[in-house]
């Protein structure tokens, strides 16, 4: 099984980066020699904080449930869909790639859009972090005719409503078709960004992991080439990345048929890199740090899914999977630190093996099932990216009738 999503018609997604140093190699860029963006690069304020007439129009609750404690509510967005959700300080949640693909909305915790505003229009945006300011700076892929490979990878900066105040371009990219893109703020300040790349078609992709100054600049940067055979780009396989506590670099790929975590400091310098092989054949998708720096990792593999605690140092604490007899997949994780759960969002076809329809579970840190819910019949929806919320539980998103779920745990009589 694909996934597909929005993108499915043209483009099937964008997670690419510049064409970067050769492979392995670490490279300091002087910030003068990257921060002239193209002129066509940014957008005026004004045309992106103009949001569609029919977006202030607050949804229904297609459906509001207590299951076991958990207060789940879902709501039909149509043509809303989302790469990627922050939270917000309100307790609601930011949705990146809504609502069309170069768009950004803030959304509450009962669906009712904030604001909404499309700062790359004609492109595609994926990932994003909050700055300390209360804005947001956002990745996405634009095209950029002077590329190689027609594509460029695109930054830019908004205020607190969406207005687009800055962006430049990060260099020409390739696509790769379901790669993940992360952009992380550091504690150090600045960001990460974390992806995969390929020079041409045909050659196995590399795992780039960048470092940004507060304005987006380019700082250093490393490329590490993947093994042959390693299917990053290719169904399943997405990666991730994640922040340990003291401010190193965690990122989710794939060594051939294995997971593999590389572990690097903020200067991009390598600390560790594991191939996870006692975890058996599995496809990358999602990964989520804890307090203690743990990593919590999710995966697929042919005929199951997988849900692996690793400790700081990359060795496996427990491996579990969740309905193997189910045709299922779970692509996204989040930690939620005021139930110390961890949240998984994905997709399933259920003990009727029908209707492909969305998947959400709460696990303890130990592995041991809290929570789980599975879609109606005749719902379709490949939750794909998830986030916890300030105020305890989760928001996801994917694909389909209803785009996204909100679920707070001990939060019905």
């Amino acid at each position: 099984m694909v996934h597909e999503g929005k993108f499915r018609s043209s483009l099937l997604a964008f997670a690419a980066v510049a064409a970067l140093a050769s492979c392995g190699e670490v490279v300091t860029v002087p910030p003068e020699d990257v921060v002239a963006p193209p002129e066509d690069a940014t957008v005026p304020p004004e045309d992106a904080t103009a949001p569609p007439e029919d977006v202030i129009t607050p949804p229904g609750v297609t459906s509001e449930a207590c299951i076991d404690g958990f207060a789940l509510s879902l709501f039909a967005l149509s043509g809303r869909d989302a790469n990627a959700l922050l939270p917000t300080e309100r307790e609601g949640f930011i949705a990146i790639g809504a609502p069309d693909d170069g768009g950004v909305a803030e959304l509450d915790d009962a669906g009712n859009v904030v604001w909404s505003a499309v700062p790359l229009a004609g492109g595609f945006l994926k990932t994003g972090a909050r700055t300390a300011d209360g804005g947001l700076v956002v990745v996405g892929q634009q095209r950029d005719p002077s590329s190689p490979s027609g594509e460029a990878l695109w930054l830019g900066r908004l205020d607190g409503a969406g207005a687009l105040g800055a962006a430049h371009s990060l260099g020409p990219t390739h696509f790769m078709a379901h790669a993940d893109i992360e952009l992380l703020q550091h504690p150090h300040g600045g960001y990460v960004l974390s992806t995969h790349d390929s020079q041409m078609d045909g050659e196995s992709p590399r795992l780039v992991l960048l470092r940004l100054d507060d304005d987006g600049q380019l700082v250093h940067r490393r490329a590490t080439p993947l093994a042959p055979g390693s299917p990053i780009a290719a169904g399943w396989s997405r990666g991730s990345a994640a922040l340990l506590p003291g401010g190193d670099v965690v990122q989710l790929t794939a060594h051939g048929a294995y997971l593999r975590i590389v572990r690097s400091t903020e200067l991009t310098e390598p600390v560790f890199d594991r191939v996870l092989e006692e975890a058996g054949e599995a496809w990358p998708q999602d990964i989520a740090v804890l307090p203690d720096g743990r990593m919590a990792i999710v995966a697929l593999s042919l005929d199951r899914n997988h849900v692996i605690l690793l400790d700081p140092e990359g060795s496996v604490l427990w491996h579990e999977t969740y309905e193997p007899e189910l045709d299922n997949e779970l692509n996204a994780i989040a930690y939620d630190p005021s139930a110390d759960l961890l949240h998984l969002a994905g997709t399933t076809r259920g003990t009727d093996g029908g209707t492909q329809r969305m998947w959400l579970l709460s696990v303890t840190t130990d592995g041991a099932l809290r929570w789980e819910y599975e879609g109606d019949v005749g719902t379709p929806t490949m939750m794909n990216t998830i986030t916890a919320l300030p105020g305890g539980g989760f928001a996801a998103a994917g694909f389909a009738d209803f785009a996204y779920a909100v679920v707070r745990p001990d939060a019905c009589p």
